[in-house]
């Protein structure tokens, strides 16, 4: 008997490649979504280079905000429906579980991130082969051109500062998925389509 278990839990992968789309497909989702309305509302970098002086730095700070906002929202639904939707193990013990729940939302935002830069890397491509060379870039002034630089460095710090915290809240999340998923929490109280 104690044999065919372990030879059944042998052929488990420890890895949920379902439960990992599924939350990655999500987060990605989210992102678009709110980014679109980001870009909508002017929350966007080649907008804000426009301005100058303290208007721009207000305008970075701004974008700056919404994107640690955006990613951080999206790790977090991305990896709590990993890990709730994760299959769970049998016979494995709570700290078990937790690591491995919270391994399968960091999965989520790795998936997510390689999907975004994969995304990013065609789009460059493709705005490099359109595009005519900038004009306009001969007649700014030094110190525009240096105020872009230095927006260009903070806004890299900033992108990859939040891509860490982002990793942190989908793991958290995963956890916390995987923590209602075994304890069966019930959240129809809240959001129910159901009478």
């Amino acid at each position: 008997m104690a044999k065919e278990l372990l030879i059944e839990q042998s052929r488990i992968s420890y890895l949920d490649l379902p439960a990992i789309m599924g939350g990655a497909v999500l987060a990605i989702a989210i992102s678009l979504v709110l980014a679109n309305f980001g870009a909508a509302i002017g929350l966007s970098l080649p907008h804000e280079y426009h301005a100058e002086g303290k208007e721009a730095w207000a305008g970075i700070i701004a974008v700056g905000l919404y994107g640690i906002w955006v990613q951080v929202l999206a790790a977090i639904t991305g990896g709590y429906l990993a890990g709730r939707m994760r299959r769970p193990i049998a016979g494995s013990q709570d700290h078990e579980r937790e690591i491995r729940d919270g391994a399968h939302g960091l999965l989520v935002w790795a998936t997510g991130m390689v999907a975004v830069a994969i995304a990013w890397g065609f789009s460059a491509a493709l705005m490099s082969l359109t595009n005519e060379p900038d004009v306009a870039m001969s007649q700014k002034t030094p110190d525009t051109l240096q105020m872009e630089r230095t927006a260009t460095i903070i806004f890299a710090f900033i992108t990859s500062s939040t891509s860490l915290v982002a990793a942190v809240a989908s793991w958290w999340a995963a956890t916390m998925g995987g923590e209602h998923r075994d304890n069966a929490i019930d959240h129809s109280h809240y959001v129910s389509f159901r009478k």
